[in-house]
């Protein structure tokens, strides 16, 4: 057995065809975990390179490039040219992934340089092709922004205040989180091809990114027809991620389904916080502004980040409202290695957030600078391709009738998780086909299973409710349930004996349960030394902050994205729902992926210790910049869109119905003009044409609107909710919102896929989540062997339990009284015959050729 001391993806050879963020974030994460990384630029270079602050006064890049594309090499390919593509084919001859990032409509038909006209010629090569919209749909040539996927993805829909407009994320969320999906994807793909020798084309769409996140709000209608809303003035301050103002700063407060303000009361040594009127959710929104009033006094004798150190110690759920500024001086970032610095003459190093996760066996590592422009002579890239063509198998992929199976088919995974990052990965892992084991307590439901961030299907409980919320379906979707005490010894027996015949195991426990259990990954790995484990926490398993309990509304303060989402001259407003979490899940199954890698060449597993907060700076690298240039912060900018001459959200007819438009150049401006009958430029220009804008949106429906204007060459789409998105003829094409069979009145109901299509691989959702302890008797007798006596034994001494031992209070909801509130903005009462309607529109797209 042999290590692999550079990387993971030690020898992958990794081809970098993509330009702005989404393709070369991706391709960089490769090269950190070890692939041979090569970028192919046109003359004109990518246009990162001039995207912010230089890296020095003669340096021929930016920052920003400098972050998204380190690791790698790079050549210039004029692919305009016949001889440049001549070029580019020797290259990808020589490639194992290709990371393709030029959309459609942006390259000529006839230069065959379209995804599926490549997977054809190459069909050695995963080829990960990343756009707007994706390649195939009735939508995939429309044009795009940061602005417009999160509309059209539905984040902002129940994102900013009721009174105000839909409001996006800060910055480019969008393309980071479409980068992580991608290198996670590429590396699947690669051990599909190191098991079946079969290259892959996979489709992934940064809108269906965006879109992957309504974990709870898409669910919530699909299985029980309501339509979440936009927060208002009377938001429960416990529970809604509002930022509260203390003497330097501002917090951020949490309640859970643990427990309640009374810990609170306690911990302020304030009884008022116990009162009765706050102790329930809806009590909290009644007393909206007498409990903000009620903190307001305990904050304002604190500082930020001293309470912030008191209350998590305390086993609190509690945020710190940081600028980046705050963030490159953080010591739990420091005492975690986060960051990666470049040294500058004669000034200050700039400072990058480099490390995503910690691999113990092959940890990420930046070993070389960003390319400058045509640093590798195109004969020497060729060269270099021409050579590893010559080393690779030429016999061609082996023919495969039917679908592939997915690439992590024969995989067993044990998922001890609860709540949201660490489960959705082990439902994505099940879609990719493994086997997951969802591990349950007998006495403590998963907060999902107890009501938490979600409803009761078709608000029936129902003889089992704990079986029937949403959420939980959605993030356990096709696992398998055990329910097993693991404070006890023969818990701990079983869990061992089902790590000896397992590949993975996850958790998110804090770091010092696994210890009190003996047993951490050094345990385990004497068991089984093929094991990966992932370790998700919130803070880290080293440093400061390492014991600090946390969740997805408080965190998102203190890893600096708070700071960057609200409404311009306003206070930071909560964007999404819980979106660290899916910052976590995929950026663990991409770290997974590549400890998958690395175990199918060596046969040596490792522990994969990752942190939830480091990944707030990786997606912010424009505001880490701009702190170390120099610049104002950056703060809150709205819909403003980065780099955009004209963007924001417009009413349109119908009650809540908005369109998002960003133009980022001179042309589009002048097309805009064209459209709207405005005026020719003025030095308000900017100004009437928004004026204009917004009168022409007023006079029609959303979708018409996106339409028309994507006609004339505009990004734009819809604000879109949860039913739009069911209902949207491109998702539909795309089968984005898979059916699945809940079996009895339920029946078939859509769950959201991934954001990505794969054509030919048996990836696909496995079936609803579990019924707890569904699987007790067949998991301990038939994989684990145990006698029916011995089984008998532990469901007697309560090691096993086929019904929750503990039930909070679990029963169905008044929802007209949620709408009224505004907790929603719609219960639907059509909509399981919304449901039945969109199978009715052609589902099945042949992958676009053009």
């Amino acid at each position: 057995m042999t290590k692999a001391p550079h990387g993971a993806l030690q020898g992958v050879r990794v081809v970098d065809f993509s330009e702005g963020i989404a393709g070369p974030f991706a391709s960089r994460l490769l090269g950190d975990l070890g692939a041979d990384v090569l970028k192919v630029e046109s003359p004109a270079g990518d246009p990162t390179r001039r995207d912010g602050p230089r890296m020095h006064k003669d340096a021929g890049h930016s920052a920003l490039f400098e972050y998204l594309n380190w690791n790698k090499s790079g050549v210039v390919v004029d692919v305009t040219r016949e001889g440049g593509r001549v070029a580019l084919h020797e290259l990808l001859a020589g490639a194992d992934i290709l990371l393709h990032g030029h959309g459609p409509g942006t390259l000529e038909e006839a230069w065959g340089l379209q995804p599926a006209a490549l997977r054809i010629r190459h069909p050695h090569l995963v080829i990960v092709a990343v756009s707007n919209f994706g390649w195939d749909g009735p939508h995939s040539k429309w044009q795009g922004s940061d602005l417009v996927m999160q509309a059209t993805g539905g984040i902002m829909a129940f994102s900013g205040l009721r009174e105000r407009e839909p409001l996006k994320p800060g910055l480019r969320q969008s393309y980071y989180c479409a980068g992580i999906n991608a290198a996670y994807v590429a590396m699947a793909a690669w051990l599909v091809v190191r098991r079946d020798g079969v290259g892959s084309l996979v489709d992934l769409s940064v809108r269906d990114v965006v879109a992957s996140e309504l974990v709870s709000v898409l669910p919530a209608y699909s299985l029980l027809g309501i339509i979440s809303a936009r927060r208002s003035s009377n938001m429960d301050p416990l529970l809604s991620g509002q930022a509260h103002p203390v003497q330097d700063g501002h917090v951020t407060l949490q309640v859970n389904t643990l427990y309640g303000p009374e810990r609170f009361a306690k911990f302020f040594d304030d009884p008022r916080l116990a009162e009765q009127r706050y102790s329930t959710h809806r009590g909290r929104m009644d007393e909206a502004a007498s409990l903000r009033a009620v903190l307001a006094e305990s904050l304002s004798k604190e500082k930020g980040r001293a309470l912030f150190e008191r209350a998590n110690k305390a086993g609190l759920l509690a945020g710190l409202l940081q600028t980046a500024s705050q963030l490159l001086e953080c010591d739990q970032l420091e005492a975690r290695d986060v960051w990666h610095d470049v040294a500058q003459e004669g000034g200050k190093p700039w400072r990058f957030p480099a490390r995503l996760a910690r691999l113990s066996q092959t940890p990420t590592r930046v070993a070389r600078g960003a390319p400058s422009l045509g640093e590798l002579s195109q004969e020497a890239a060729r060269t270099q391709a021409r050579a590893a063509a010559a080393a690779r198998d030429s016999a061609p992929p082996a023919a495969r009738d039917g679908l592939v199976p997915g690439p992590l088919h024969g995989m067993r995974v044990i998922d001890l998780s609860t709540v949201f990052a660490a489960p959705y990965m082990g439902a994505l892992m099940s879609d990719l086909g493994a086997e997951v084991i969802k591990i349950e307590a007998p006495h403590r439901l998963d907060q999902l299973r107890a009501g938490g961030f979600g409803y009761l299907i078709d608000n029936e409980a129902g003889e089992e409710p704990w079986n029937r919320y949403t959420t939980f379906q959605m993030l356990n979707r096709g696992k398998r349930s055990l329910v097993l005490d693991l404070g006890t010894d023969a818990g701990r027996d079983v869990l061992r004996a089902l790590v000896k015949q397992s590949d993975i195991l996850i958790d998110n426990f804090t770091p010092r349960v696994l210890r009190g259990w003996k047993l951490p990954y050094a345990e385990l790995a004497k068991l089984n030394p093929k094991l990966v484990m992932l370790s998700n926490t919130g803070y880290g398993s080293t440093g400061p902050w390492a014991d600090f309990r946390a969740q997805g509304t408080t965190l998102e303060a203190t890893m600096g994205l708070s700071t960057y989402a609200g409404y311009v001259g306003g206070d930071t407003a909560k964007v999404g729902q819980s979106y660290p979490d899916f910052l976590a899940a995929w950026t663990g199954v991409t770290m997974l992926m590549a400890a998958l890698v690395h175990r199918e060449r060596t046969g040596e597993g490792q522990w994969i210790d990752l942190a939830m907060y480091p990944l707030g700076a990786a997606v912010i690298p424009e505001a880490l910049i701009a702190a170390q240039a120099g610049e104002p912060d950056i703060g809150r900018r709205g819909n403003e869109e980065w780099g955009s001459l004209l963007s924001g959200v417009f009413r349109c007819l119908g009650a809540d119905s908005w369109v998002a438009v960003s133009i980022a150049d001179e042309a589009g401006l002048h097309r805009l003009g064209e459209l709207v009958g405005s005026a020719e430029r003025q030095p308000d220009g900017i100004e009437s044409l928004q004026v204009a804008l917004e009168r022409w949106c007023a006079s029609r429906d959303p979708m018409p609107a996106a339409c028309e204007l994507q006609a004339a060459g505009i990004a734009a789409g819809p604000v879109n909710n949860a039913r739009d998105l069911i209902c949207d003829p491109h998702l539909i094409a795309r089968e984005f919102c898979e059916d699945v069979d809940f079996g009895g009145a339920v029946g078939r109901r859509p769950l959201i896929g991934r954001p990505y299509r794969w054509p030919g691989m048996d990836v696909a959702i496995r079936g609803p989540a579990p019924r707890f302890g569904a699987d007790n008797d067949a998991l301990l007798g038939d994989l684990l062997a145990m006698p029916r006596e011995a089984i008998d034994g532990l469901r007697r001494t309560g090691v096993i339990a086929d019904r929750p031992t503990l039930l909070p209070e679990l029963g169905p909801e008044n929802l007209q009284a949620l709408v009224d509130l505004g907790t929603l903005k719609e219960a639907d009462a059509h909509y399981r015959d919304v449901v039945v309607q969109r199978r009715r529109v052609p589902s099945t797209v042949a992958l676009a050729q053009d």
